[in-house]
């Protein structure tokens, strides 16, 4: 496989990704494409040329306006399809005529988005029309196609399609643009499951139902909008951090839904690297086998979240020709028996827990603690001055994972932060940790959902929920040393993994009962 020269950021750049405007800007002097037409995409030279070309902040305003789902809403016919096809959408509006802008996300020096078509004004009508499957307790939206968005010229990228009401309203609609040929470019998975799972439109999710949690869904549908987010469910604070640094980066760029890769085989082979973002915590065995098969390949992985690959899922077709995804979570429900059944892959003895692909195992939540540094020399820490038992706060927040001395831990696993850590009132640890394979593939695992949210921050730059600057700028920097590294890869073959887990005291169960 072509490796790729990486290409290195300097620190001054590192840091000036994490500067944010404010939420709202005006539109005024944002140049746009005509009505109907599409911006000129960037070159075949991929997200670096793309990056060039003038960025368009009034997606903005979508985070302000998008408040009212009854005003305005809606959702696509798929997660993600290929450049030059064709998506519907499904909109609900109290308008009576509406306009859709569609922005790939990324970097744009700064404006984190372009403007790359919009509609001509279409009529609005409001939909009302709700399904339900009582028998999965699954609530789907029977809205009509309201139109057609045709992506002919649009570069492949992470896009956000704004629906504008001429009553104000707004709302936005996830949309990922793969790419054909994905070889020798990092993959960036787009958690679209793990939002839907939590979704609560309809007033049920794989969580609760109006009668708590023995009244959630057993399976979600994905013909219904977004509840969270502004309608873009949970991308704002587990993807967009991560997919504005890399860009930044200019290095070779693909990306992918989460569905995507439990239905189509051979989806991520070719690529340098897969990188798996904050929280994607549903996942089928499809999926997680193609994972392996392509580590076991000499394809890098990066896991920048936590509470990755916990529950077993099944998707197929539902409602309306759009995707469902069965979670029952129990196995004497789910009438499906065997490597299929809806669980937690540790409750089935013959499955493998999420270690042997990530090199650790769940912890907890909620979790709070703070980030000490294990290992310096650390290849991805280079470049940041850190020392052995430096602390950073703000870092492992939300959900953690922790390393586990048991069967199916990787023997090489290095343990490079060991973190202590307050899970809901109980004491414990979480680690970030690397591990290699004979394929000279590299696993690195962050360990905490705060790594994307509060590191490299989803709030506005004054919000005290982002980690304090210091530990910002860490982890921008081994985030941006990831990303090179995964690019110039495999990993592993020029930096193989010091396994050193017997040096910490590390129960073998979970204590404190949280997982």
């Amino acid at each position: 496989m072509l490796r790729r020269a990486a290409i290195c950021l300097t620190a001054a750049l590192i840091i000036s990704a994490c500067s944010s405007q404010s939420d709202v800007e005006p539109e005024s002097g944002d140049a746009e494409p005509s009505a109907g037409s599409s911006a000129s995409p960037g070159s075949e030279g991929g997200p670096q040329s793309e990056n060039e070309l003038p960025g368009n902040r009034s997606w903005r305003q979508a985070k302000k306006r998008a408040q009212n789902p009854s005003a305005m809403s809606g959702y696509a016919d798929r997660s993600s399809t290929y450049p030059g096809e064709s998506v519907s959408l499904h909109i609900s509006t109290t308008a009576t005529e509406y306009r859709v802008r569609a922005y790939r996300m990324g970097y744009y020096d700064g404006d984190q988005g372009r403007l790359v078509w919009k509609s001509d004004a279409q009529s609005g009508e409001q939909q009302l029309e709700q399904g339900y499957d009582a028998k999965l307790r699954m609530p789907y939206a029977e809205w009509q196609p309201s139109m057609t968005v045709d992506t002919t010229g649009w570069p492949g990228g992470m896009y956000l399609l704004r629906l504008v009401g001429n009553n104000g309203a707004e709302w936005l609609v996830p949309l990922v643009l793969r790419e054909r040929d994905v070889t020798d470019k990092t993959m960036i998975v787009i958690p679209d499951t793990t939002s839907q799972a939590y979704n609560p439109w309809g007033d049920r999710s794989a969580y609760s139902g109006p009668g708590g949690f023995s009244d959630r869904s057993r399976a979600v549908s994905f013909s219904r909008p977004y509840s969270e987010g502004y309608g873009a469910g949970r991308y704002f604070s587990l993807a967009q951090p991560l997919v504005r640094l890399a860009e930044q980066t200019g290095l070779p760029l693909a990306y992918v839904a989460a569905s995507d890769l439990d239905r189509e085989k051979g989806a991520m082979s070719g690529t340098e690297g897969v990188v798996v973002l904050g929280h994607d915590e549903y996942w089928t065995v499809q999926r997680r086998r193609e994972t392996e098969r392509v580590r076991d390949s000499g394809t890098d992985l990066a896991f920048l979240g936590a509470n990755t690959m916990y529950w077993r899922t099944r998707l197929g077709p539902g409602p309306r020709d759009l995707l469902k995804m069965t979670i029952y979570k129990d196995a004497g429900e789910d009438p499906v028996n065997g490597k299929n059944t809806t669980v937690r892959y540790r409750d089935d003895p013959a499955a493998e827990a999420e270690r042997s692909l990530i090199g650790m195992d769940y912890e907890c939540f909620p979790a709070v603690g703070t980030y000490v540094v294990a290992d310096p020399d650390f290849f991805l820490f280079q470049g940041t001055n850190v020392t052995e038992g430096q602390r950073f706060e703000g870092i492992v927040n939300i959900e953690v994972d922790r390393a586990y001395p048991l069967p199916g831990t990787p023997k090489n696993l290095q343990i490079v932060a060991n973190n202590p850590t307050d899970c809901g009132g109980s004491p414990s640890v979480s680690n970030s940790t690397y591990y290699t394979t004979d394929s000279g593939a590299g696993v690195f695992a962050a360990g905490s959902i705060g790594w994307i949210t509060r590191g490299l921050g989803s709030f506005a730059a004054s919000d005290p929920r982002n980690a304090p600057e210091g530990a910002k700028r860490f982890v921008r920097k081994v985030t941006a040393n990831l990303l090179n590294e995964m690019a110039a890869g495999p990993m592993g073959a020029k930096h193989p993994a010091e396994g050193n887990i017997e040096d910490f005291d590390l129960p073998k169960t979970n204590t404190t009962g949280k997982a």
